[in-house]
């Protein structure tokens, strides 16, 4: 006689396993499962209530044994043991429900038609589901449908599922729901969208975040180029995936963070977590993902012969050629046309740098379906098949072509954060093209290809951060914990306090830039034509100065050189060195900037600095022939970070630094007014400041001055947006990581970056440390509190790239004033100011001159 067993706490253990499943502990569910299918084996056949337990069971443990080994023959078999029992004992919806469960381990198994076949006849018999079931399997056909392309009808699925949720109460299902819509978006190339509908999926959430939910979040992140935040993501979702024993999800993360490592240029590890993501697809039998992961490897191997020279790269090439061949056929006989194609580019993107491809070869065709790293993929290779049949113009065209697209796609974007990450997807591109340009030895082609992939955010139209109230409140309550930590640092009884105001800061900086991503930008805008050479050298000669291009190219510095006679290309020196010497001279800088230096160590350190300066000048300047000229020098990486009025051939003489020859340009459209309107301000902490801001004021007629109490962030904002020139005498923190937190410390607090809006004075001057310091991003994307006045309108911003001792800086900043008021322009004042000191001040000219 079979054991009595209680349908209530039967009821529960089956919930309380399927609980231990959707918690991410499959390994778990089926120790629970296993357990009653024991206790049911025989009890069920004689009670039709504990029958349809034991097919409720058999579909949970079906699910739970696949996800720990991948047996899909196993996890089929209980399903057709399931729905024997379900015909048995009970109604159509168990049936559905079985179909349904059939359709997703199908779906994970990489089985997409035979998975649809299933969805469809589950979905058939929705209406006699319970709504749970209904709700997994619009889930599931939704992602299905999401896999195939098929955006339109995974739309539906998903709100048919908030319907019922919402009208259930079930939190769970309706965040996942609405986290499907949001991943919906993100496939159909809406990314601020896609944040922002994940981010209101999130806030159904009780718990803490959901693996899957982080891993999709870290995608999105990592197709709008921020990498290092969508790295931190999926190395969170990865441990929690492994900690559940969920194996497939471990393989995609895994997969995601190549993707991230590649985006990068850390070639060697994205192929190592590639080739261990297709092992574990392998393992499990899922096909589909592992076609995924060994598309990636190869475009790893791609990417890993360019760091080889002749042969060596050559037989790289080749093996890639073979197995990107051997994977798109295999990839079109298992109808897989989204994987066959980049495979086929990639094989023929190979044989172009190989020259092996035909002369007359039929350019791949552009398909305005796909999406953007598709496009610009395709892009590519039609440049590389036209420089090989002998057509440099048409290859130029498709790079331009293919940068004008990332243009376009950075214009979607509402955050400065995201138009300036997204523009690594243009660095191959880009490289493409000083390639072309370098083979015709045309200083012109060579210019014309630094500018189309240089800054290109500087390009479209300015934009701000979200002026909405809850980040207006972020933004002060971050001021706020930020003031109290710096009044706690040092104290060593504060320790525990110090460490939860750092934590807070942390997590409400994160907020204030999630937020500020989902933010859309003008989707159809205009991106700006980059500036052409010969506007650049009129505009340079009617200035009175050289205009100099400097950019990395096959390892080594190189500048085109805009002047009074023929534009020319220049060979300078080894990335290397160069960035080892700014380097050093930075550091050098700051240790001079220190109040109480030994002065035997004061005297050591000069003569490093001095030493590093010259050799600075001989590789960067000497080689260039322009002994006595004024110079505007666009640059990019260090050289964007080196004091360049401190070398030894520019003593007293103006430099300027633009992000782009197209920038300068337009800055230089603009005159100064006759009486401009000048604010000085002082920020508190720094000894003089008030000094400072009161010598500017004397300098200047009718200036206003904001000291004290006066100086707040807001009336700061304030001057900025109206006044001609500002003056803020105050200290400077670059942030590295999150450049747009770069501040300025006033009264209140800290002013960042991030919160300036509205337009900027035509004439910043920064008398802070590192204010002029920028992160920059691939693509030559700078970013910090300089540039995103310069983005605001500021024509000129004169900030140092260093620390600088006080007392110097407040001796330069009035012989700066001093000329100004004569009408010398920014950067004149500057390089006279500085040369009249004995000691170097960092300070730079950043923009153009006012």
């Amino acid at each position: 006689m079979a054991p009595t067993i209680d349908p209530d706490t039967l009821r529960e253990r089956v919930d309380a396993a399927r609980a231990t499943f959707h918690g991410g502990r499959p390994d778990g569910a089926v120790r629970q499962y296993d357990a009653l299918r024991r206790e049911l084996a025989t009890a069920h056949r004689d009670e039709p209530l504990l029958g349809l337990q034991y097919a409720r069971v058999l579909i949970g443990l079906a699910a739970s044994v696949f996800e720990v080994s991948g047996e899909l023959d196993r996890a089929m078999a209980l399903l057709d043991e399931a729905e024997r029992t379900a015909v048995e004992n009970g109604p159509a919806g168990l049936t559905a429900t079985i179909r349904g469960q059939r359709g997703v381990l199908l779906l994970r198994a990489g089985r997409t038609r035979q998975a649809l076949v299933a969805l469809d006849d589950a979905v058939a018999l929705i209406d006699t589901a319970a709504p749970a079931d209904q709700m997994m399997m619009l889930l599931n056909r939704g992602t299905l449908n999401m896999e195939r392309g098929a955006l339109p009808g995974a739309d539906a699925d998903f709100r048919r599922c908030v319907d019922i949720a919402a009208q259930c109460g079930d939190r769970e299902l309706e965040l996942r729901a609405r986290h499907n819509l949001g991943y919906a978006e993100f496939l159909a190339g809406r990314i601020p969208r896609a944040l922002a509908t994940m981010d209101r999926a999130e806030q159904l959430n009780d718990g803490p975040p959901h693996p899957i939910g982080m891993l999709d979040r870290a995608r999105v992140l990592r197709e709008a180029g921020l990498v290092s935040d969508a790295e931190r993501l999926l190395a969170s979702a990865v441990e929690l995936f492994g900690s559940g024993r969920l194996h497939q999800d471990v393989a995609e993360a895994q997969l995601a963070r190549a993707e991230c490592a590649l985006v990068e240029g850390e070639t060697e590890r994205a192929r190592r977590l590639a080739t261990t993501a297709e092992r574990l697809f392998a393992r499990r039998g899922n096909l589909r993902w592992r076609r995924r992961a060994e598309l990636l490897v190869l475009r790893c191997e791609r990417r890993a012969a360019d760091g080889r020279s002749g042969a060596r790269r050559d037989a790289a090439l080749r093996v890639v050629v073979t197995r990107a061949h051997r994977l798109a056929g295999s990839c079109r006989a298992e109808h897989r046309l989204d994987l066959a194609r980049p495979a086929e580019l990639l094989a023929l993107e190979c044989e172009l740098l190989l020259g092996l491809a035909a002369p007359d070869l039929p350019l791949p065709q552009m398909r305005s379906t796909d999406p953007l790293q598709a496009r610009l993929q395709t892009r590519e290779v039609r440049a590389l098949a036209a420089l090989h049949r002998g057509e440099p113009v048409r290859a130029a065209a498709e790079v331009r072509h293919g940068l004008s697209e990332l243009g376009s796609y950075q214009n979607s974007f509402g955050s400065l954060d995201l138009r300036t990450a997204s523009a690594v997807h243009g660095l191959p591109l880009a490289r493409l093209g000083l390639e072309a340009a370098a083979r015709s030895g045309s200083a012109a082609d060579f210019f014309a290809a630094v500018e189309r992939g240089r800054a290109i955010s500087t390009r479209l139209a300015p934009i701000g951060p979200p002026r909405d109230a809850r980040t207006a409140d972020l933004l002060a309550d971050l001021r706020r914990s930020q003031e109290e930590a710096r009044v706690l640092a040092g104290d060593a009884g504060a320790a525990e306090e110090l460490a939860r105001l750092r934590t807070r800061s942390t997590g409400l900086r994160r907020e204030i830039r999630a937020r500020s991503w989902e933010l859309e930008g003008g989707a159809e805008g205009p991106v700006a034509e980059s500036a052409r050479l010969g506007e650049v050298r009129a505009a340079a000669r009617a200035a009175g100065t050289a205009f100099v291009t400097y950019v990395v190219h096959g390892g080594r510095w190189r500048a085109v050189v805009a002047s009074r006679s023929r534009p020319h290309l220049v060979d300078l020196a080894g990335v290397a060195e160069v960035e080892e010497l700014v380097q050093r001279v930075r550091a050098d800088l700051d240790a001079l900037a220190m109040p109480v230096l030994p002065a035997p160590l004061v005297d050591a350190v000069r003569r490093s600095l001095d030493a590093g300066l010259r050799r600075l000048d001989d590789l960067l300047l000497e080689p260039l022939g322009l002994a006595g000229t004024p110079l505007v020098v666009s640059a990019s990486t260090v050289l964007v970070l080196l004091p360049w009025s401190l070398l030894p051939s520019r003593r007293g003489l103006p430099v300027v630094v633009t992000p782009s020859a197209t920038s300068w340009l337009r800055a230089g459209r603009h005159s100064r007014p006759p009486t401009p309107r000048v604010v000085s301000v002082a920020g508190p902490g720094l000894r003089r400041a008030e000094e400072e801001a009161d010598r500017v004021q004397a300098r200047w007629p009718d200036a206003q001055r904001l000291t004290a109490g006066a100086a707040t962030t807001g009336a700061v904002r304030d001057a900025l947006a109206r006044a001609d020139l500002v003056h803020v005498a105050g200290h400077g923190t670059h942030q590295q990581e999150s450049p747009l937190f770069s501040s300025l410390r006033l009264a209140d607090g800290p002013l960042y970056a991030y919160e300036l809006d509205g337009g900027s004075a035509p004439c910043v001057v920064l008398s802070a440390c590192e204010a002029g310091l920028a992160t920059v991003r691939p693509g030559d994307e700078g970013l910090g509190l300089t540039s995103v006045l310069l983005h605001l309108g500021s024509r000129s911003v004169l900030a140092g790239v260093a620390r600088v001792p006080d007392d110097v800086a407040d001796r330069v900043m009035d012989r700066v004033h001093a000329a100004m008021v004569t009408g010398t322009d920014s950067a004149q004042a500057l390089a006279w100011a500085l040369a009249e000191d004995d000691q170097l001040a960092p300070f730079v000219c950043f923009g153009s001159s006012w």
